[in-house]
């Protein structure tokens, strides 16, 4: 019994230090994989976040410069409006055909096919 305690008494440090080299080898590769896990979600949610407010920017960029090309274009036929009506010789009466050819030409453009005009102009052509 005395060798045994003695045997004890000398290992017992060898001993603990190779249960706590057996604990960290068991618990360690989870702890990191764990860790690393959270790490990586932390990273997809600030990244997700960050890719959110991008999307929004690009959304809100994109709103604003229809909207200016809208207002550019509505300027654009009140300009041109306004010069038709006030040029020379715009209250002499004009042919029926230059009107029909004019008015043709612009319903066959997408901004002016469905326009009044040019559906009851369909509809007689039928």
């Amino acid at each position: 019994m005395l060798i045994l305690a003695d045997l004890a008494r000398r290992f017992a440090p060898w001993i603990a230090l190779a249960m706590l080299v057996l604990i960290v080898a068991l618990v360690g590769p989870a702890t990191c994989r764990k860790l690393g896990q959270e790490q990586a979600r932390a990273r997809l949610g600030e990244e997700t976040a960050r890719s959110a407010g991008r999307s929004g920017q690009d959304a809100v960029a994109t709103v604003g410069a229809a909207a200016r090309r809208e207002a550019e274009a509505a300027e654009l036929t009140r300009t041109n409006e306004l010069e038709i009506r006030n040029a020379q010789g715009a209250d002499a009466p004009v042919d029926p055909a230059v009107r029909d050819a004019g008015l043709g030409g612009l319903c066959r453009r997408p901004a002016y096919r469905d326009h009044e005009r040019c559906r009851l102009r369909r509809a007689a052509a039928q």
